[in-house]
């Protein structure tokens, strides 16, 4: 009985996660001039009316990754704040960052895109169905900011290796935007992009900040001798 109602949950899942789609799910907007501006777009791409409300938060993460998120709407202007969209259709969606305009260091945010069920006069079963939620990440960058990423430490817990990155700088970074060389002394070894996301899940690493990945080990290579450089362009 617990695996049928597994399956059907899995399948109702599936189902929702199909029925709408929000692009892009990744932006990144300026704190002031034409590039402090961008438009969504959210594709109702199932055979039922779609209603949808959108929420702005601030974000902040601690070095394992978990966020903390703070409504942010004296932050980010988003128009419109719900939308009801006809099967097959699509509604953009302006968003405009209002923050300080003076900021010297990148602010991330999420946009939560989150379906609503109205209530149904013909229909008071209550079966809510299941609801989905897409959350956007926004980083506002000001212009002439790099981020500084460099390997603290590499060590071994259980069957993986914990990496510490240290960011210095005062933009966001994404390690699947780095190459990094890899070395043992004996050995060396370079990777790139879709090669260290392979080892490696979730890879942002905000300004000032310091983030502990947990990584699948590089074949051939042990965690007390192996050094990981960040290259950036």
């Amino acid at each position: 009985m617990v695996r049928y109602l597994y399956l059907i949950a899995t399948i109702m899942f599936c189902h929702n996660a199909l029925a709408y789609k929000v692009e892009p799910m990744v932006a990144e907007l300026e704190p002031i001039g034409n590039r402090s501006q961008m438009t969504m777009r959210i594709d109702n791409t199932s055979n039922k009316v779609l209603t949808v409300e959108l929420y702005p938060f601030s974000m902040t993460m601690d070095e394992y990754g978990k966020e903390t998120r703070e409504p942010a709407d004296g932050e980010l202007l988003v128009i419109p704040v719900t939308a009801v969209i006809q099967p097959g259709r699509s509604q953009s969606v302006i968003v405009r960052y209002l923050g300080d305009p003076s900021i010297t260091q990148s602010k991330a945010y999420r946009i939560s895109v989150k379906e609503v069920q109205l209530e149904s006069k013909k229909n008071n079963s209550g079966m809510m169905g299941l609801l989905f939620q897409f959350n956007t990440l926004i980083n506002v960058k000001p212009k002439n900011t790099f981020s500084e990423l460099n390997v603290e430490k590499i060590s071994q817990k259980d069957d993986k290796w914990l990496l510490e990155v240290i960011n210095s700088g005062d933009s966001y970074g994404r390690l699947t935007q780095t190459r990094w060389q890899v070395s043992d002394g004996a050995n060396s070894l370079m990777l790139k992009g879709s090669d260290i996301s392979k080892y490696i899940a979730g890879t942002l690493v905000l300004p000032q900040s310091k983030r502990v990945f947990e990584m699948t080990p590089i074949e051939n290579y042990n965690a007390s001798t192996v050094s990981i450089d960040i290259l950036q362009d």
